[in-house]
Formats: C-alpha cells, structure tokens, sequence
C-alpha cells in the first residue's frame, strides 16, 4: 500500500516568486541579471545554471519546490519532509518528474507535459530543494521534449505574474511527528487512544497543547518519490501566499480543518505513474520488464474499449471457433499447461473464453462471465492492475513447449488465431456458407457472480500476458490489439 502527496511551495514563505524565469542570453547569465539571480537562487544553484544548455527554444524557469520541516514546518496538509529526506530523495524529480497541468501525469495515459526537469538540488544554506524547469517555448521544444508547448505558462511568467504549481510525490508510509506511528494508508492513521497529541486521524494539521507544550501536529514521509510539477488553478495546498506566522495563527483559530478532507479525497481517488511504482516497490523479484509491459498494454487495451472505432460486425465470425483442444494442454497452473499455452501465443492464437473456461473447469460461469468482458481492461486499470498482473496465477512459461504442443499450435493456426489472414479467412467462409453472425454484447455488466467476475478478470490477465508475448514479433500488433478487445465481445 502506498498514499498520493499533493505539496504546493506556497504553503511557505519564501520572500520570491516560487517561479521565476532566468533571463539566459547567448553569452549566458550575465550583468545584473546573474547578481539578481544571485540574490534570489544563491551560489549554489548558480553553477548548475552555468553548466546546463538550454535549446534556443526551451525557457528557463528557476522553482523553489519545498523546505525541509526543521526550518520551515509542516505544510498545511500536515505532510513534512526533513532535511534528510530532502537531502537524499530530491533527485526523484529529475528521474520521474515532468511538467504537467493539474496533475494529469500518467504517460501511460497520454497525459502531455510541457516542460522538463534539468536539475534539482537541495540548498543546503536555505533549506529547500529548488528546480531548474526547462518549459517547451515553441512546437521544436515540445516535439525533442515529447511535450506540448507551454504557452499558457510562459504567457503570465512574460506578464511578470507568478504561477501556482502544486507536486505531487508517492510514499510508502509516513509517520506521526508526536507517537511514531507508521501509516501506510490514511485509515491506519493513530488515534486518540494511542497517540498523547489526539491522533492524526482526528487532529492532523492542529496546533495541539501536550503537557505545558504546543505541538504541530503533522506526519514526516521519510521515502518520497517526486513525479509530478504541476501549473493548477487551484492549489492542493493553499495558503493565499500567507506568511508563516499568519498560517499558524490560523491553524490555532479554526481547529485546521482548512479543506483537508477534499485535499484526502482527491489525493486518495490517485495513483502514481507505473514507472514510479515499479521504482518504488521493494517486492524482490516481481517487478521486470515483462510484468510493466503488461501492464503498459492494459492501458493500451482500455484505450482501445474506450475509442469510438466498432469493427465491421463480419469480423465476429471469426471467433466463433470450434472448441479447442484444451486437454492435450494439460491441466491450468502446470508447468505443462504453461508451455503449451506460450506455444499458442506463438502462434497468435488466445483462447477464447470459452474454451478458457473448460481449461480452468469453471464451464458453468462463462455464460456470465462473457457478460463481464467488454470494457474490461477499462475496469481494470482503475482498481490496481498492477497488483492483478504481479499476482497472475497463470503465466505463460518462457520454456519452448514440447513437440507435441508446438505441433498442435500450429496445426491450429488457421482455425483459431488471430493473424489477419486467419482472421479474414473465417469470417469469409462463415458468410459463405450463410451461418448467422454471433451473439455480440458490446456492454460491460458488473453484476455479476464473485466466481464469474474471478473468471473473467482470470482470462483477461492471461490475455495480457499471451499478447505481450505476441507483442514481441508481430509486425502487425496495433491490429492484432483490436483483435484481442473485439474477441471479448462475442
């Protein structure tokens, strides 16, 4: 389990603009522009300044991102990062982070970014961790950067206006700054009856009298891995660019309660990228290319579900196949099944769900469990895909099947796979010959039986491993993608 962090940098008081462009000219920072960015920035940055080519197409803009808890506090979310922390983990932003808009920041997605990360450093003398964002000036920038031109950004840093920007970071747990609690999600937050300063349940982000002392009450996140700046129109954070003095007298006048809890729901309702989440997780052995292609393609495969594209209704008879040979694979889970099933894949061939269903024994649910399917790497992808491709109890083996197998593959090619010229072969014998189209059913139903829905989520796991094994030498894989999502219609 892991929570979402939204932090804003105006939830403290930095004396500056959080963004600030840096006015760069061919000859470098120069003249009084170098001595006010100086005043501003510090040495420190100066020298990363001096050393990074920036495109004559890209903007430099200098950001503070945060200050570490001893010197500046808790943000008024109640989320601190020390100095440590700071220290050791600011390089996330330059490894993962890019610059979207309101956190929509899921390459995976597609989401756009319009600017990218060219450094980030902590300074050690202020106590902050600052960034140096190229934004993409022009179409050139945007297209070398894989982003979009950030014209809506750079139009009010021109006008001499600051921009919200808000970040976002994943953590695994964060801790009580009074008891020590170790929280994975907000709902293993302390309580009263464990924690002396009332509990970050109830009391996070309160000013709270322990003893003859006040107490901030906060939680440290100790492992943050920084994905996201974002331009928002409206901070997770937001403090109105009060100073801190004020922020705290505010804190003790109305309970801080502030917006906390739309900032939770909106915080809860994400997640983070998939190449955050393979970084950050530290189960040995289970994250691998393999496993974060699968993935990748049920994004793929949800996008497809969501497209307005309907194939030529002719194209279903091409699977309403005969019932497959699923004895001679042997029984699901062997080792057997597993080669025999990584030879099908080979030759293009994905079980139908029908036939997946006699092979896992479960025959009496496929009625309904059909009912389930479309849609449903759209429903998946939405409620942690990632755990449900990890924990696959039936992965197709990397072994070369026995002779066996393989023959029976390839014996089936033509009445069973998914190559095109298979695919239009069927379709075209079945009009022939005058056979009626297929039952198609193009909504998903959700209620359905635990054991269907187990069924179908089983079959469509197993889909995503047989087509990212396709994946890998099939010079027609868009189409076969569609394929894979239309035979879960019939």
């Amino acid at each position: 389990m892991s929570m979402i962090k939204y932090v804003s940098p105006s939830g403290w008081e930095w004396d500056r603009p959080v963004a600030m462009p840096i006015p760069i000219s061919s000859r470098g920072l120069v003249g009084s522009d170098r001595s006010n960015f100086i005043k501003s920035a510090g040495h420190l940055f100066l020298d990363e300044v001096d050393n990074i080519k920036f495109a004559k197409d890209e903007v430099p803009v200098h950001i503070v991102a945060l200050g570490a808890s001893e010197a500046y506090g808790p943000n008024r979310n109640g989320d601190g990062f020390k100095e440590a922390t700071c220290r050791k983990h600011h390089q996330t932003f330059e490894k993962f982070a890019k610059f979207f808009r309101n956190h929509k920041n899921k390459p995976e997605r597609g989401d756009p970014h319009f600017g990218i990360i060219k450094k980030s450093v902590y300074n050690e003398p202020m106590k902050r961790v600052e960034l140096l964002v190229a934004l993409n000036q022009d179409r050139s920038a945007a297209d070398r950067n894989g982003g979009f031109v950030a014209d809506q950004e750079l139009e009010k840093l021109a006008r001499g206006d600051d921009i919200a920007v808000s970040m976002a970071c994943r953590v695994p747990y964060d801790i009580c700054s009074w008891c020590g609690n170790q929280a994975k999600t907000r709902a293993d937050y302390c309580t009263t009856e464990k924690c002396a300063a009332g509990g970050c349940q109830s009391n996070l982000t309160r000013l709270i009298k322990v003893g003859k002392d006040m107490h901030h009450l906060h939680v440290d996140n100790p492992n943050p891995t920084w994905f996201d700046i974002s331009r928002v129109f409206r901070p997770a954070d937001r403090i109105a660019y009060g100073a801190k003095a004020d922020y705290l007298t505010k804190a003790a006048a109305d309970n801080g309660l502030f917006e906390l809890n739309d900032y939770i729901k909106m915080a809860e309702a994400d997640s983070a990228p998939l190449h955050v989440i393979m970084y950050q997780e530290s189960f040995p052995g289970i994250w691998n290319e393999k496993i974060a292609s699968q993935v990748k393609l049920a994004y793929g495969l949800s996008k497809l579900e969501r497209s307005s594209h309907n194939p030529n209704e002719e194209i279903y008879r091409a699977f309403d196949t005969p019932p497959f040979d699923v004895e001679e694979l042997g029984a699901l889970g062997t080792t057997k099944c597993a080669e025999g099933l990584g030879a099908l894949a080979d030759q293009k061939i994905i079980l139908h769900i029908k036939d997946w269903a006699r092979l896992a024994n479960k025959t009496e649910h496929v009625k309904e469990a059909s009912k389930h399917l479309p849609k449903i790497y759209t429903k998946l992808v939405d409620s942690n895909i990632e755990s449900r491709v990890e924990l696959n109890p039936y992965p197709l083996s990397e072994k070369i099947a026995s002779a066996d197998q393989r023959k029976l593959a390839s014996s089936c090619r033509s009445s069973h796979s998914l190559d095109k010229e298979a695919v239009a072969d069927r379709s075209m014998r079945s009009s022939l010959r005058g056979e009626a189209l297929p039952a198609v059913n193009l909504s998903n139903v959700n209620g359905v039986s635990e054991d269907a829905e187990k069924l179908a989520v089983d079959y469509a796991i197993y889909k995503l491993a047989a087509l990212s094994r396709i994946a890998a030498s099939d010079e027609e894989f868009p189409l076969t993608a569609r394929l894979c999502v239309s035979q879960n219609h019939t």
